[in-house]
């Protein structure tokens, strides 16, 4: 319920703020669209939530959802804040955080494969907190969120509307295709009962994970 309140009321305080300045929708189309684009192909994150989806089913993966929507406002929240250039000014940080981000994606790729192979349904579930990991250690998160706030909102006008507009968004985004891909993977065990083959396309999910970070790190 807390999400849900939470989405209202950004909704409402970008709402108002949009009626009161129409200069601010100059941007916004441009903006939806490649909030659309980043937030909807491929990558780590999606593919995460179709693996997960995939070996422990929709519902239990909520829990990990939303972990990975509170992480993402925080992450856009503290780069409309001015941490991305920070982390950009820094080759240290980047680095660090580069290296951090395939660790962990390696662990939520040996903690997926494991659960593909125990037949306890219990255990099959991942928690709030290692949703919300995902993506501020994802420099593919990073790198998206700064791209779009030094392209897309404007020096001169309202920095919070703009900071609300930002966030909400990618909020949005996020909540749509993440469960879009969360819930494709959860289809999958219903038309396909073999046990190895399931386990082969989990595999290959998991080397997408590992390769869409990798690639994020290298480019």
């Amino acid at each position: 319920m807390s999400i849900i309140y939470l989405i209202k009321r950004i909704f409402s305080y970008v709402r108002c703020h949009l009626h009161k300045d129409h200069k601010m929708l100059d941007n916004i189309l441009p903006f939806i669209l490649f909030v659309i684009a980043m937030t909807g192909t491929p990558g780590p994150g999606n593919l995460t939530m179709m693996a997960i989806g995939q070996t422990t089913g929709f519902s239990s993966s909520i829990p990990f959802l939303i972990g990975t929507a509170v992480g993402c406002v925080i992450l856009d929240s503290l780069v409309a804040c001015g941490l991305g250039e920070m982390i950009i000014a820094s080759p240290v940080i980047a680095t660090l955080l580069r290296i951090a981000g395939l660790i962990y994606i390696l662990y939520l790729a040996g903690k997926i494969l494991g659960l593909q192979l125990t037949a306890k349904k219990v255990e099959k579930r991942f928690s709030f907190f290692e949703g919300f990991l995902i993506h501020p250690l994802s420099p593919k998160s990073w790198a998206m969120a700064i791209v779009a706030f030094s392209q897309f909102m404007k020096p001169e006008q309202p920095l919070e509307p703009q900071i609300a507009v930002f966030v909400f968004c990618f909020l949005i985004g996020l909540l749509v295709f993440h469960s879009s891909w969360c819930a494709a993977g959860a289809l999958i065990p219903r038309l396909i009962s073999s046990g190895r083959i399931l386990f082969c396309i989990n595999c290959l999910m998991v080397t997408l994970m590992i390769g869409a970070t990798g690639y994020a790190i290298l480019v």
